[in-house]
């Protein structure tokens, strides 16, 4: 039996890696930084290997021996280069405002559900146009996740979901 150091077998391929990071994923959000980052748009802030809300019992995470730099987070820059993964069309037959608030609230309401799991998992921004709202999200499967609680919500609307071959889903409500 041939003996071999914990490196040498994962280059080797005796031993695999926990983890393999698909090229997306390191492109996407590069290597994981030392140092705590914290979002001058949003305020979330990065430490542990991943994006989290700033809450003041997160304080407790932080050492006296790490720098804080400050840099967009990805679903802000997202917004600033015009990005996005997932587009939400809203239609209305009606004119009532009461409808349309409510199904606004329920929009809002999913988006806020979303960013407590994940601040990077967030509606970017919204545009209304002579088709209807359109509401641009930073994961596909945010846009879908509205769109179905929308059908669920609303009876007598209707939904169609399009995956897209560039990574974009185009989600179609009409109510």
């Amino acid at each position: 039996m041939t003996s071999f150091s914990n490196k040498q077998a994962v280059k080797t391929g005796a031993i695999g890696r926990r983890h393999q990071r698909s090229r997306k994923e390191e492109s996407e959000f590069g290597l994981g930084k030392k140092d705590y980052v914290l979002c001058p748009e949003c305020g979330s802030i990065y430490f542990n290997k991943s994006w989290h809300r700033w809450l003041s019992k997160d304080v407790e995470h932080f050492n006296d021996d790490k720098e804080i730099d400050f840099e967009l987070c990805p679903a802000c820059k997202m917004v600033k280069d015009k990005i996005f993964e997932g587009e939400l069309v809203v239609k209305f037959k009606t004119e009532s405002l009461k409808s349309k608030s409510d199904v606004m609230n329920t929009v809002k309401n999913s988006n806020e559900q979303a960013m407590e799991k994940d601040p990077m998992d967030r509606i970017l921004w919204t545009e209304k146009r002579e088709d209807g709202i359109h509401i641009f999200t930073s994961e596909n499967q945010l846009a879908v996740r509205i769109g179905k609680k929308l059908e669920s919500s609303f009876p007598k609307s209707t939904l169609e979901i399009k995956h897209g071959g560039e990574d974009v889903t185009r989600v179609y409500w009409e109510y």
